[in-house]
């Protein structure tokens, strides 16, 4: 007969020391997962911060132990409440733990330490150069960019020695949902990849008044409300010209041989970088469209908020990917500046290719109204990338809801492009859809 007591202790996690909190049945799961990754997250109060904190607190008892806990800015760290905050809180009662506010650094009486840190500008991720850590923490990881996540793996290490063998190395995450590159990396490819994503509701963290933050909720718009309450990370606002179901998503093996195919790689270069005065810029995207017999075949999409260097490297490189045999389209912004911009890519950046500038003609709904009747119609299928989610969230919002439609416009114009399609025959499209 089985031993329940003995299989229920052995599912148990490691204790958290020092945590005040007696973590939920959904914060377990997380504290006993050994994966290399993983995600706690959902809705909002559904315990993220203290899942982080007492995940980082398992090994505190290690000789050498070292952990650290990310926000985006150092203000997301230090607010009521939030991480280092409510980590403060936990020590408080304990003398024996000695805390550094020069270096946001808990030292434990085993010489283990817990350090907190933040990622705001591109370069922070430098301060960690030459750093060793056992567990890597982030929360709220859908403010941080996916570049700075993926560097901190080069962090993750232990030294030889017996005290620490018994660590399992960390990286572990927290956030509401948003449908950024955390959907894609745990929600999509996790299953396959080895990451582990905990879902958390509201019911699932006892330590909150649940009716009373669930009254406040109902304030939300709905897409932030279903995001919040109910941690759907797959919500979405709805557009009226595209819907997602009339998308056919094809793997590239699937792409037919096609005899004389009209293609186009076309950049909307109205993408700027990241800035306290504008933290939600718009982006640079580039698609690459194929079509032959009435069918579009995006292959492609890629998107960046970088300054014109980069930029300009970008437009550089894909060029290079794509081959000279693909023309290279961009709009032409009016004024002397979009001509300058012009002539400075065909000189110096994508000389020796195809390259010319498209004029815009119409706003973007009137350009985009030939591609939203191909797209009912089945006519535009999307090649499987790691780009179609965030496009299939911009295309199905816009014009409404959106928030920015740069790709949208791309392909607009790319199917303008490819199709000949002018001022005067989308004006007919217009009247007919």
């Amino acid at each position: 007969m089985a031993d329940w007591s003995k299989i229920q202790s052995y599912l148990q996690p490691k204790e958290p020391l020092y945590c005040p909190e007696e973590p939920s049945l959904t914060q377990k799961v997380f504290l006993r997962s050994n994966n290399i990754e993983a995600l706690f997250g959902g809705a909002a109060g559904g315990g993220k911060s203290s899942a982080l904190l007492m995940a980082a607190m398992q090994y505190v008892d290690v000789p050498g132990y070292t952990a650290i806990l990310f926000r985006k800015t150092y203000a997301d760290l230090a607010l009521p409440g939030a991480l280092m905050d409510r980590f403060l809180s936990w020590i408080k009662d304990y003398p024996e733990i000695k805390w550094n506010a020069n270096t946001y650094t808990a030292t434990f009486p085993s010489s283990a330490r817990i350090t907190f840190g933040y990622l705001n500008n591109k370069t922070d991720y430098l301060r960690y150069k030459s750093a060793e850590f056992q567990f890597v923490g982030m929360d709220e990881v859908t403010e941080i960019r996916e570049d700075d996540y993926r560097y901190l793996f080069s962090r993750i290490r232990r030294p030889n020695n017996t005290a620490l063998a018994r660590v399992p190395l960390r990286m572990r995450a927290a956030s509401n949902p948003a449908p950024n590159w955390v959907r894609e990396r745990f929600l999509v490819e996790g299953p396959e990849k080895g990451r582990i994503f905990v879902p958390s509701l509201l019911e699932d963290n006892p330590g909150i008044q649940q009716d009373s933050y669930r009254r406040m909720l109902q304030e939300l718009p709905p897409i932030e409300r279903a995001q919040l309450e109910k941690g759907d990370w797959f919500a979405t606002s709805l557009g009226t010209m595209f819907l997602r179901e009339d998308f056919t998503i094809i793997e590239p093996s699937e792409v037919p041989t096609l005899i004389a195919p009209k293609v186009v790689r076309f950049w909307d270069m109205a993408g700027s970088v990241v800035s306290e005065k504008n933290k939600d810029p718009d982006y640079t995207a580039g698609v690459l469209l194929i079509y032959e017999n009435g069918i579009g075949y995006v292959m492609d999409v890629t998107r960046v908020r970088e300054d014109s260097p980069e930029v300009e490297d970008l437009v550089r490189e894909t060029a290079a990917d794509d081959g000279v045999a693909v023309p290279i389209r961009v709009e032409q912004e009016p004024g002397a500046s979009g001509k300058s911009l012009v002539n400075m890519y065909s000189r110096n950046v994508v000389a020796g290719y195809d390259f010319e500038p498209v004029a815009a003609s119409g706003d973007k709904v009137t350009r985009a109204k030939p591609l939203a009747s191909a797209v009912r119609n089945g006519n535009i299928k999307l090649v499987r990338g790691p780009w179609n989610l965030e496009f299939l969230d911009e295309i199905t919002s816009f014009p409404e809801q959106v928030t920015h439609d740069d790709q949208v416009d791309a392909l607009a114009h790319a199917y303008s492009v490819v199709t000949g399609i002018t001022g005067k025959e989308r004006r007919k499209v217009q009247i007919l859809v």
